[in-house]
């Protein structure tokens, strides 16, 4: 019986293996193709459909060009997803050192790669809100915005504001929306974007703007502490959906504040 990991193990054992796979996977090609894509010897490239074919990864078609079986489009696919999560994670280090990843749900996190070519904004001593003001700017320029806020930040609020987009939802820590005392004078007034946004609550432990063109994703520290000074962006169409997918998730088992003030 074939492990779980054995044909992957297989396939990266060898670079001219790895090579060939991932030239397979764009389309089928004659064998000096094959050869002419990799940088491989014509020898081991040989080696490797050989080998490839003998385990079911690929094969000869009657017209003479190579093509890759199911197996071996699934197993190149795996390859081409963990090449594009190591460049994300390669690209931001020191982020993804320092950062706790382990807070986004599982289903979420194995689509890292969609993140691909993301960047990590900073705010210096110099500039300690740069990092907030490129995701205020964000809310201010989008039709539609989702946002985890795990802490209250009033230069988000007034950005909802100014943009009043068609579309606002926001999911907020239980804490921020503590009732106010019957003795504020203000006890009665609603916050300046809640006729904008429609609010749920929930336990929340990562921070995180998703408008239409893209994601801005703020993660923990290592021990657990907000961390208000840098955010991960990717301004893209792929990111906007993967942020889409992981605000819904939480959305969906969010509390509608509504009901908390009825209790």
């Amino acid at each position: 019986m074939v492990g779980p990991t054995e044909r992957v193990e297989f396939v990266c054992g060898s670079r001219s293996r790895q090579e060939v796979l991932l030239s397979l996977a764009s389309e089928p090609r004659e064998r000096q193709t094959v050869v002419a894509s990799t940088s491989a010897s014509e020898s081991s490239v040989y080696d490797a459909m050989n080998r490839l074919s003998d385990r079911g990864f690929c094969y000869e078609r009657d017209d003479g060009y190579w093509a890759l079986t199911g197996t071996g489009r699934a197993v190149a696919d795996l390859l081409d997803r963990v090449g594009t999560v190591e460049s994300v994670v390669d690209d931001t280090r020191p982020y993804f050192d320092e950062h706790d990843l382990g807070v986004v749900p599982d289903a979420d996190r194995r689509e890292l790669h969609r993140l691909a070519g993301c960047e990590v904004v900073e705010s210096p001593e110099t500039d300690p809100f740069r990092a907030a003001r490129r995701v205020r700017t964000a809310i201010a320029g989008a039709d539609h915005v989702s946002i985890l806020a795990p802490v209250y930040d009033d230069r988000f609020a007034d950005a909802l504001v100014e943009s009043d987009p068609d579309s606002a939802r926001l999911v907020l820590e239980p804490e921020i929306l503590e009732l106010a005392p019957e003795d504020d004078a203000n006890a009665d007034e609603t916050p300046p974007f809640a006729e904008l946004v429609d609010i749920r609550v929930a336990e929340l432990q990562f921070a995180m703007t998703v408008t239409d063109s893209g994601v801005f994703l703020s993660l923990p520290k290592l021990d657990g502490t907000y961390d208000p000074q840098t955010e991960l962006v990717r301004e893209s169409d792929a990111a906007a959906g993967w942020g889409s997918t992981l605000f819904e998730r939480i959305w969906e088992r969010a509390t509608p504040v509504e009901s908390l003030v009825e209790d």
